[in-house]
């Protein structure tokens, strides 16, 4: 066999093409594919490829194949695209306009692992806990995701990889000209100003599920929990104090809407026990009690669904909610606090800042440095061992686990 090294220039006629293609016994070869490129688009422009018939257009392929050792699918290939002027030079170091990428493959999947732990928050929420990990707990493995933007956190949402390695609803009953509590705007002037709201845990087959109790604080977003048997105030009238006991600071306010598990006369009266001042809900002003029921939908229905719970079963809930899940969203879970700005018509702003996104707990020590309203016997000193007792990824990791512990308990 001979080899032939060629310096010549691409055929210019078919007479050529059929003359080569008699040669035997000989190989060639082009290893640089830009002056393969090169040379395909010379013969097809040429010859007009285009425009030749079906046996002509064979030949040239035969020719390609033969000088660059091509199949001849790959070379008819070429052909079309070079003849349709779609043959590109293929990219090297040189003229690719890639960027480095930033973030591994390890960092992909530990986010899709604490969107896993702590069930998949607002991008803002996210950022603010992967920022956390790195300043307060100095996890050297969030180095990257620590400053990561939170548009780009979607992006990476969208992956391949992220998304390998991720994994009966009851109207409140009106109370009509009732007397307890007084109707008005909720005004909070501190920590201390509760919002409430009552969660139906779903039905089956006509029986009613688990209750779950809401109660947020207005200003700090502080938020506490509890499940109970049944929406009546013999079930209520049990876990009340308990409830109230848990908050780290002095209950000022206590506003709800007007659901009778709310509006009776033991609420009333263990309220008034504790010098809590009770106000609900007006007429026609949906936004009184706006963020509890938001709580409602990105809180307890994020995290609970709207399966149905057996009502007997309530207090495996409530040990959850008290030792795992309640630590997790005061102590470890961001949330967006409003910036209110109002311009020269008097018009009131609302916006939603990234330096704006902060645990409950941390919002608490910024609003009141000094723990004026923290109740007798509680400093931030005993608060902060549980704040650091774990960091905001394990906790998740934590919340979760359980969560799943608590599901195999109760089915």
């Amino acid at each position: 066999m001979t080899t032939i090294t060629m310096t010549s220039s691409p055929a210019t006629s078919l007479n050529q093409i059929i003359s080569f293609l008699q040669i035997k016994d000989c190989s060639f070869s082009i290893s640089d594919k830009k002056e393969r490129n090169k040379f395909i688009r010379a013969t097809t422009w040429k010859l007009k490829y285009k425009d030749l018939k079906k046996k002509a257009k064979g030949l040239v392929i035969r020719y390609f194949s033969k000088i660059f050792g091509l199949s001849r699918i790959q070379s008819k290939r070429l052909a079309l695209k070079s003849s349709k002027g779609a043959l590109r030079d293929p990219k090297t170091s040189q003229n690719s306009k890639s960027f480095e990428r930033k973030y591994t493959h390890t960092d992909i999947v530990l986010l899709a692992e604490f969107d896993n732990a702590s069930n998949y928050p607002n991008g803002f929420a996210l950022k603010a806990n992967l920022r956390r990990m790195m300043e307060v707990f100095h996890d050297k493995r969030f180095i990257r995701l620590a400053y990561i933007s939170h548009g780009h956190i979607y992006n990476l949402r969208k992956s391949v990889t992220y998304q390998k390695y991720t994994l009966v609803y009851q109207h409140t009953k009106p109370v009509f000209k009732n007397e307890i509590g007084v109707r008005e705007k909720p005004n909070p002037l501190g920590p201390g100003y509760l919002r409430v709201d009552s969660v139906h845990g779903g039905e089956f087959d006509g029986k009613n599920g688990v209750y779950y109790i809401n109660l947020v604080d207005e200003l700090t977003q502080f938020e506490v929990i509890v499940c109970i048997e049944g929406i009546s105030e013999r079930f209520l009238s049990e876990v009340w104090e308990d409830i109230l006991d848990i908050f780290p600071f002095k209950i000022i306010q206590f506003h709800s809407d007007n659901g009778s598990e709310f509006i009776n006369q033991i609420v009333a009266g263990m309220l008034n026990k504790l010098n809590i001042r009770q106000t609900k809900s007006r007429p026609r002003h949906s936004t009184d009690n706006g963020l509890v029921e938001t709580k409602n939908g990105w809180v307890i229905r994020k995290r609970f669904g709207y399966a149905y719970v057996e009502a007997f079963k309530a207090p495996l809930v409530n040990d959850y909610l008290k030792m795992y899940f309640n630590e997790y969203i005061n102590f470890h879970r961001a949330c967006a606090f409003p910036t209110r700005s109002t311009n020269a018509k008097g018009k009131v702003r609302i916006e939603y800042k990234e330096e704006d996104y902060k645990t409950p707990y941390a919002k608490l020590k910024e609003i009141d440095p000094e723990g004026k309203s923290l109740k007798i016997g509680l400093s931030y000193e005993i608060l902060d061992t549980i704040a650091n007792r774990i960091n905001d990824f394990d906790s998740a990791k934590e919340m979760s686990k359980e969560y799943i512990n608590l599901l195999k308990r109760i089915r």
